[in-house]
C-alpha cells in the first residue's frame, strides 16, 4: 500500500518537465454578477453549424446555417424536462440542409413542454445526435 501511495504521489507531482501543461487565460472574462436567460431561446454553434431555437408555447421555430463542409441531414430535436421526461418534437417539412445553405423549420412539442419546463434541448441531425443547445443570455 505504501508503495502505491508513492507512486501516485510521485506521478502527480507537478515537476514541470516535459508534457506539463500550462491552463491559458480565459477568451472572456467569467460573469460579475448572476447570469440571466432569455425564456425559451436557446442557441448552438459548432463545427459550423449554427442553430438559433424560439419556444412559443409548445411550437418554436428553427433556425439552422450550415458552413461545416457537408450536407447535414434532417434536424430533429427532443427535450429532457425538469422531471427527466423526454418529450420528443416534430419538424415540419424536415429535410437535408446542403453546406453553404440555411433553413427555417417550424417544431411542435408535445403541450406538455413549454419554455418554463424545459430542461435541455438536444439537436439532432438525421440519426447523429449533435449535442445540446445553450439557453440565450440576455444582452
Amino acid at each position: 500500500m505504501v508503495l502505491v501511495a508513492v507512486f501516485a504521489a510521485a506521478c502527480t507531482s507537478g515537476g514541470g518537465g516535459e508534457g506539463a501543461s500550462t491552463l491559458g487565460s480565459p477568451t472572456s472574462p467569467p460573469p460579475s454578477g448572476p447570469v440571466r436567460f432569455q425564456l425559451g431561446e436557446y442557441s448552438y454553434r459548432f463545427g459550423g453549424i449554427t442553430a438559433e431555437l424560439s419556444f412559443d408555447a409548445s411550437t418554436a421555430t428553427l433556425e439552422v446555417k450550415n458552413a461545416s463542409g457537408a450536407a447535414l441531414d434532417a434536424p430533429s430535436l427532443y427535450v429532457i424536462d425538469a422531471t427527466g421526461a423526454r418529450h420528443d418534437g416534430t419538424v415540419d417539412a424536415a429535410s437535408a440542409i446542403p453546406d453553404g445553405a440555411s433553413a427555417t423549420f417550424q417544431v411542435t412539442f408535445p403541450g406538455e413542454v413549454k419554455p418554463r419546463t424545459i430542461g435541455l434541448v438536444i439537436l439532432l441531425f438525421g440519426d447523429s445526435n449533435y449535442g445540446a443547445f445553450a439557453p440565450a443570455p440576455v444582452t
